[in-house]
Formats: C-alpha cells, sequence, structure tokens
C-alpha cells in the first residue's frame, strides 16, 4: 500500500531543473509559449492554500474536502496525468475517510494539485465512490490502475471490491450519442472524471472472519479465513469473473445504465447540493397538475354519458371467500361504482397465452396462475382506470432482487439490478414488475436473501418472504431490528425465517381503511398534495393470493380504493411516474441466445421488454411457478403418490421414492399444510379387562377427508404405552424411557415428536401414543439398532415416521430385519426426530391408502394414526407487528 504525500514519479524527477523537464516534456514548436504559460500557472499555483509537505498534513487537508476524518496510512495515489496535468488538474489520489474518527469509512477520490517538485499545493474534488455508511471498507491497495478494498459489516468480512480507475469500459451501456453524453456528465458529478470507475465485487454468501487482498497485473487474489479454515478465489480482470468457481463465493460486475432524459435531468440536478430535491419536486407538481386540470377539462367539454354517472348505491367491498377446493381462485367479480359499466371493467379474465409456462404435474395442469381486469375507483375522474394482476399463490412463488444503482446499500455492493442467472430459477420465471421509491426518497428497508441492504424503517408497510416460501404483508413494528413481527392469529414469526423483506411509505391500505394513517405526501412531491400520475402497489387479499394495481392517471388514494374493491386486506404504494413501474409476463427459455418471450400488461407501460431479464436500475419483484416436488434425497426420484391426494389434484401434497441400497425402502412425504394427523385408539387398547374403553370413530368431516391410515398395533399387557385420545388420558407416559417418545397430535392436526414428560401432553383436544424412538436430535437411539424378534420378523413390513425441520412428515416403510435402514433413511431426508410406528402387537406396519385397493378401514382393533387431506392454500398472508 502506497502512503507518501509525495509521489513517486514526482519525486524520481525533482532533481532536475523545472524548465529543463517543463520543455522536454511537449513539442519543439510550442516550447516557448508553453513555458511562459507554465511559468504562469505555477504562480497561480502557489497563491493557493499549501498543505504541509508530510503525511499527515495532507491525511488532513483531504478530510477536509471529505467533510470527515482521514489517516495517513489511508490514503493511496493513482496514476500521474504528467507534471502540467498534475500542476494544473491534479493528480487522483483514493482515500479510506470516515465522518468521525473510529465511525466506517468510505473510500473516496480526490484531486490534489502537486507542485513540480512534488509537494501537495490544494486538495480538491472530492468524490464518495462507496457511500457505504453501515460497512467499514479497509485494505485499501492499488496497483497501476486497478484498486482494491473489503468491506466489514456486522462483525464479518462481507465482500471485496475491485476498481478501474481508468473508466466504466463495457460496464457503461450508453449507445446513442445523448446516452453517452449524459452519462459523461453522470461520471464527472459521481468520480471526477468522464469515463467514471469500473466496478466488481467478490461477494461472499458466508461472510468470512478475516480477509487479505493481493493485487497484481491480472488479477486480484481473495483470501478469506474463519474457524472452519482457509479458502480463496482469483478475480480475473479480463473476464471480470473468477477465474475458477468457489462454492459460496460469487462475482458481480457493476452496470451504468443510460436513463431517459427527463429522468436523467431530474436525477443530475437533485444530485447539485445548492440545488437539491425541493425545487425539482415543486416542477414536477406543477407539471401533472397541469396535465390533470387539462385532462379533467377534455372530459367535461366531451359531455358526460351513463357511463361516468355514479350509481345511487356504492358497491360494498368484497369479503372474505372461504377456501374450498379451488382455492377462491378466480376472485370474485367486481361491480362498477358507475351506473353503467365499461366492457370488462371488475370482471377477471384469464391471461395464459400459449407461450406462456403453466404449472404441470404429469398429465395434470394447473388453472392459469394470472387473472386480469380494472376497475374506474375514483369517484371525480370516471376515465381513470386501475389495472388489477390477481396471482395464484397456491402455484407462484414471489422473489425480489435490488437494482443497480437502488436501493443504495449502506454495505457492500449494489444489486445486480437483473433475474439470477441460474436456469433452475429463470427458466421458472413468469412475471416480474417494479419495486418501490428510490434511497434517497424516505430510506426504506430492503433485504435480499438475508444481505441487508437498508435496514428496516419502524411503522412502515412492509412485505417479507420467509424461507418456506410465504408472502407476509403488514406493518413493521416500532424498532429498526429485523423481526419482531407475527402472524395474524398471533403465532411470532422467527427472526431467522426472515428471508427477504421490502418497504415503502405507510400501508395504502389496512383492512378496509384506505390511508389508514392520513397520510398527505406519497411520493417525493410538496406537502399536501398527491399528484396524479402513474402509480403502482401490491396487495394481499383476505384469501391468501396477491395483487399487483397500476393506473396511469391515479392518485395513491385511487390504487388503494381499487384495492379495497378487489377484497384485499393490506397493500403498500410501490413506484410511481412513467418508466419506473410496469409489469411483464415472461417466458425464458435460455438468456445466452435471448430465447424468452416478455410482453407488457398494457402498452400504456414506458418500459422495455427486456427489464428485469437484462438490467434495471431500481429494485424490482418476481414471480416463479412453484416447484411442487420434494427435495431430492438419495438417488431415488419422487413421483406422486398412488391414490388419493389433497385437493387440489393439479399439486399433489404426498409423493413417494423408492430408496436403494442393501435394504430397499420406500419413502413417503407430506407436504406441509397439506394434511392433518389424528390418533384413533383401536378396539383393543388397552386391555379390554380394565374396563377403560377409549375408543372412539372420526367424525363424519374426518372420516370423509382421510387419506391414509397407519397402524400402530396394540400396547402389550406386560408392557402399557403411554395413550391420549380426544385429551382423555387413558394410559401414564413414562418420562425416564430414552428408548420411548410419544407421537403426538395436537388440537391444530400437527404432528409432534415429544418426551413423556412434554406440557403439550396436559393440552386438550390431542392425541398421543408411545412409540419406540428411532432418532433424537439427529442420532440414532439404542432401539435403532436393535433386530426385530423374530416373531416380530415374520409380520414382514415395518413403518417408521419422522419431522423435518422445515414442517414435512415423511413415512419410510421396508421389509426389514431391523430399525436401522428405517431410521437412516429419515436422518437422510433431514429428520431430527423419528418414531417406529410399533406399540408392541400385532398389525403394526400397515399402510393404507384411499383410492388404492388397500384403502383405510377407519376402524379396527389397533391403534392408527390417520392422515387427513387438506386443501393446498395460497401462501399470502397478513402479519402483525409483535408488541415490545
Amino acid at each position: 500500500m502506497s502512503t507518501l504525500p509525495l509521489p513517486r514519479a514526482a519525486a524520481a524527477e525533482s532533481s532536475q531543473p523545472f524548465a529543463l523537464r517543463l520543455v522536454r516534456s511537449i513539442g519543439p514548436a510550442w516550447r516557448v509559449m508553453a513555458f511562459a504559460g507554465g511559468l504562469a500557472l505555477v504562480a497561480a499555483a502557489l497563491r493557493g492554500p499549501v498543505p504541509d509537505n508530510d503525511p499527515a498534513a495532507l491525511a488532513a487537508a483531504i478530510g477536509r474536502a471529505t467533510h470527515g476524518v482521514v489517516q495517513p496510512r489511508d490514503v493511496v495515489w493513482e496514476s500521474s496525468g504528467g507534471l502540467v496535468s498534475d500542476l494544473v488538474l491534479g493528480r487522483f489520489a483514493l482515500a479510506l475517510g470516515s465522518e468521525t474518527p473510529g465511525a466506517p469509512r468510505d473510500v473516496w477520490r480526490v484531486r490534489v494539485r502537486l507542485s513540480p517538485e512534488g509537494h501537495p499545493l490544494s486538495v480538491s474534488d472530492a468524490h464518495d465512490l462507496t457511500q457505504t455508511p453501515l460497512g467499514d471498507d479497509h485494505s485499501l491497495v492499488i496497483r497501476g490502475s486497478r484498486a482494491a478494498f473489503a468491506t466489514f459489516a456486522y462483525e464479518q468480512e462481507q465482500s471485496a471490491s475491485l476498481l478501474d480507475l481508468s473508466g466504466e469500459g463495457a460496464q457503461n451501456s450508453a449507445g446513442t450519442a445523448l446516452e453517452r453524453l449524459t452519462s459523461a456528465i453522470t461520471n464527472l458529478q459521481q468520480t471526477g472524471t468522464t469515463e467514471g470507475v469500473a466496478r466488481v465485487d467478490v461477494g461472499f454468501d458466508s461472510p468470512a472472519e478475516r480477509v487479505g487482498l493481493v493485487l497484481d497485473e491480472r488479477s486480484l487474489r481473495v483470501e478469506l479465513g474463519d474457524a472452519s479454515g482457509e479458502r480463496h478465489a482469483t478475480l480475473d480482470y479480463v473476464r471480470s469473473d473468477l477465474a475458477a468457481p468457489v462454492p459460496g463465493v460469487h462475482a458481480q460486475s457493476a452496470r451504468h445504465l443510460p436513463k431517459p432524459f427527463v429522468f436523467w435531468a431530474v436525477d443530475t440536478v437533485r444530485a447539485v447540493p445548492w440545488i437539491g430535491p425541493a425545487p425539482v419536486a415543486w416542477l414536477e407538481e406543477k407539471a401533472f397538475a397541469l396535465r390533470d386540470s387539462l385532462k379533467q377539462a377534455r372530459f367535461h367539454l366531451k359531455g358526460q354519458t351513463a357511463e361516468d354517472e355514479l350509481a345511487s348505491t356504492a358497491p360494498q367491498a368484497l369479503e372474505p371467500t372461504s377456501l374450498g377446493e379451488e382455492g377462491a381462485w378466480p376472485p370474485a367479480n367486481m361491480p362498477s361504482i358507475w351506473k353503467s359499466g365499461e366492457p370488462g371493467e371488475g370482471v377477471w379474465k384469464a391471461y395464459a397465452p400459449g407461450w406462456m409456462k403453466r404449472l404441470q404435474v404429469g398429465s395434470t395442469q394447473a388453472p392459469p396462475a394470472f387473472f386480469t381486469t380494472f376497475v374506474r375507483p375514483d369517484e371525480a375522474r370516471p376515465y381513470a382506470h386501475v389495472t388489477l394482476v390477481a396471482m395464484d399463490m397456491r402455484q407462484l412463488d414471489l422473489e425480489m432482487e435490488a437494482g443497480t444503482e437502488d436501493p443504495k446499500p449502506l454495505t457492500g455492493q449494489h444489486g445486480p439490478g437483473r433475474l439470477p442467472r441460474d436456469p433452475a430459477v429463470y427458466t421458472r420465471v413468469v412475471a416480474a414488475f417494479n419495486g418501490a421509491f428510490k434511497t434517497e426518497h424516505g430510506n426504506y428497508g430492503m433485504m435480499v436473501h438475508k444481505r441487508v441492504l437498508l435496514p428496516p424503517q419502524p411503522s412502515a408497510a412492509t412485505v417479507v418472504l420467509l424461507e418456506d416460501g410465504r408472502a407476509g404483508f403488514g406493518t413493521w413494528g416500532s424498532s429498526p431490528a429485523i423481526g419482531g413481527i407475527r402472524f395474524a392469529d398471533g403465532a411470532p414469526i422467527r427472526d431467522d425465517d426472515i428471508l427477504s423483506f421490502r418497504q415503502n411509505l405507510d400501508p395504502l391500505l389496512d383492512g378496509d381503511r384506505v390511508n389508514p394513517t392520513g397520510r398527505a405526501l406519497w411520493g417525493y412531491t410538496l406537502p399536501g398534495t398527491s399528484m396524479q400520475t402513474e402509480r403502482s402497489g401490491i396487495c394481499v387479499t383476505k384469501a391468501g393470493h396477491m395483487m399487483y394495481a397500476w393506473g396511469d392517471d391515479v392518485s395513491a388514494t385511487t390504487l388503494g380504493k381499487a384495492m379495497r374493491m378487489a377484497g384485499c386486506d393490506y397493500g403498500m404504494h410501490l413506484d410511481m411516474n412513467p418508466h419506473h413501474t410496469g409489469f411483464l409476463f415472461m417466458t425464458i427459455r435460455e438468456l445466452k441466445g435471448h430465447d424468452f418471450h416478455s410482453e407488457a400488461l398494457t402498452p400504456l407501460m414506458e418500459l422495455s421488454t427486456e427489464r428485469y431479464i437484462e438490467y434495471a436500475p431500481k429494485d424490482f419483484f418476481y414471480m416463479l411457478l412453484r416447484d411442487p416436488t420434494p427435495p431430492k434425497v438419495g438417488d431415488g426420484r419422487w413421483e406422486p403418490d398412488p391414490g388419493t391426494q389433497p385437493a387440489p389434484a393439479w399439486s399433489p401434497g404426498i409423493w413417494s421414492e423408492r430408496l436403494g441400497g442393501a435394504s430397499a425402502v420406500t419413502l413417503t412425504t407430506i407436504e406441509r399444510g397439506r394434511a392433518g394427523f389424528r390418533i384413533v385408539a383401536g378396539g383393543r387398547e388397552p386391555d379390554p379387562k380394565t374396563g377403560t374403553q377409549p375408543a372412539h370413530e372420526l367424525g363424519a368431516d374426518d372420516r370423509r377427508a382421510v387419506l391414509m391410515e397407519l397402524g400402530l398395533g396394540v400396547a402389550p399387557e406386560r408392557h402399557p404405552r403411554g395413550l391420549v385420545t380426544s385429551g382423555k388420558r387413558v394410559l401414564p407416559f413414562s418420562s425416564d424411557d430414552e428408548e420411548e417418545a410419544v407421537l403426538l397430535s395436537r388440537a391444530d392436526g400437527t404432528l409432534a415428536v415429544v418426551r413423556g414428560d412434554d406440557p403439550q401432553l396436559s393440552a386438550p383436544a390431542i392425541d398421543a401414543a408411545a412409540v419406540p424412538a428411532l432418532l433424537r436430535a439427529g442420532k440414532l437411539t439404542s432401539r435403532a439398532r436393535l433386530p426385530f424378534s423374530r416373531a416380530r420378523e415374520t409380520t414382514g413390513m415395518h413403518v417408521a415416521l419422522g419431522l423435518s425441520p422445515d414442517g414435512r412428515v415423511f413415512i419410510v416403510s421396508g421389509e426389514v430385519s431391523s430399525p436401522e435402514p428405517l431410521a437412516l433413511a429419515l436422518g437422510a431426508a433431514g429428520c431430527a426426530d423419528a418414531v417406529l410406528l410399533d406399540r408392541g402387537e400385532d398389525a403394526a406396519g400397515t399402510v393404507l391408502r384411499a383410492g388404492t385397493s388397500k384403502p383405510p378401514v377407519l376402524r379396527s382393533d389397533e391403534t392408527a394414526l390417520f392422515v387427513l387431506g387438506r386443501p393446498l392454500k395460497p401462501r399470502g398472508f397478513r402479519f402483525e407487528a409483535a408488541p415490545r
């Protein structure tokens, strides 16, 4: 690292007379004139403020230019532009500067004018190249035209970055002469040169404890270390990518995207310190107000029709629709607020062109995942349409991504601004749409796959994505900490379960209230105004589906009214104004050859159909077809389990596969939420001689929902095992038997494996049965290794059950001589706890399946575990802030 205040190049030549060196550096024809001019420049330069010629003085001068603190060791020089250039324009230097001593540092670029002898004359033209107030940039090194640094945040190393100081090159996407001109001005404003600065970030999926950087002529070597060991990655300059793949490490190039001239001009003027955003907002408000006045005047001159007269009785908001087999899909049509609706108004129409992918399992195809319509919710503007897109959250996954410019992260690299390049992801993408506001318009929070770009803002409208694929909508709590929210039913959402989130403004709709906080400022406009312009938003319906709303001439309140008409329970405002809003349907087969089809929701949307597929400056959401196939286990292949499936038939909830090996077994999994469970005591459980008869039958509704019956056998009289049915304890449980576990069916139908002294066993309306434990905390019990008795071997089939952390239930069956192969199969599936479905005698090991030749019998002498089908629920939900 170079920390010399006196540049080496200048120092090496300083022994020669300045006049001689200056004359030699230029052509003979201009030497006399240049010599005279040079003397004048030197005289002018010497009149300015001159920092002392020592490292501390230079660092202090740079600190004053950056309005912060710079240490001498944190200053490195860029290449010299020559004696005249260094004297007149100044030589660039990079420095690590912080607002206060000990605060996180940013990488700054400054110009230092140098005397012919290499003495600093003045420091000016300071530019913050990183702007990451929560990330500490450190280990700044430079070699030639390239520099590198690492970023430390949240007590760990987050990333390493390479800067090409010679210019952006291919990272600048400007094509036309106007785009090249505007990008040059932007670069000059942000970096000090019209060529700009190229940047490549090396990100770490798992942050490291320490990092080392080695910069040479061809590559940047990044050395990472933590308690688990050492790893390294090499970034190739030419490819702007890793020389070889490294697990958990990825390279991402920055992009400078051209903007429409008007938006470029607005952003450029806003960035001028002595102008700022207020005058721009004033001008923007006046322009949109004038446009709205002209539009209303044209409408009134045209004359009203029946379509423009309000109905005498306003239609009521849609009530929640009960979840039946089709999951309240599509949504109910909406009556118009006008006496005579326009054709198609409020009527949902499927969007399912032939080129668009559809979810299909085997020969069964799902219904269309998208429906569209429009409504006219503005009582003063009958011509104002809000277009709605309903999205089936049973068959779609919501994801989000940060843009190349916004949000501006407080630590580390910017977002990629485009869809992931993983074929397993992009081949499932079916839609993408705009995100929220620019960072400077509220600093609203965003986290993408556990990486925090902006911390959450208290009380802001938020959409959260959970690890299990569910999408929640609600208002963040009073704390800026990540977490502290709960489901609408009060159940807490673990902080670790939050995968991503995005925020914007206050809620636009909360229950049946539009703008519940009475917000007047819906965008960077003047207080008390709400412009009529392009606006967008998203909301979740009472049934759990998601909607996107867009209008090209609406206020925020109008957007919220449209959401309420459509039956939404919570709504959030997204971006606004032309070019910033839009919704694209798409099917991507291959990205390299541009083999994709993309189409805008309406031709009125002013955005490229390649936006989000290639690069976008701002954040966005995207929708993927959900893959219902369970995660891979072993070398087998999941197939829908033969027999009756929980509704709907196009999305199987029970899957099975054959696992090979020395002891072949069949593994079956039941998806989370697709079934409830009940334990019913058999007619011989316990011994009838005791006089206690706990046997009971399932209720009528449960009997109709039975998909599977798993026999547990009967506990022997010599070794009775604990049993509870419908909250009634029949036999006591052992609390000190390490080889025994309790299979518990809660009142809500979910399963658990607990110990005999668990307090849940005293809860009302539960079922529970003691059975042998095979896995505890992922480890085999001694019972798992004991062979079956010879008498038990003759019964043939044996069955075990396990629970995975993500909520799946696994059932494994096979003709095995000991439980160990069953336990190992469940362990391979990720189960931490597993039990043998065998209480001791008779018919344990039976698997009866609805829709096959061996259907459930519903009542027998043995105790049984019943699997009751439940319809697939949409995965959108409403959340609440947890009390503090």
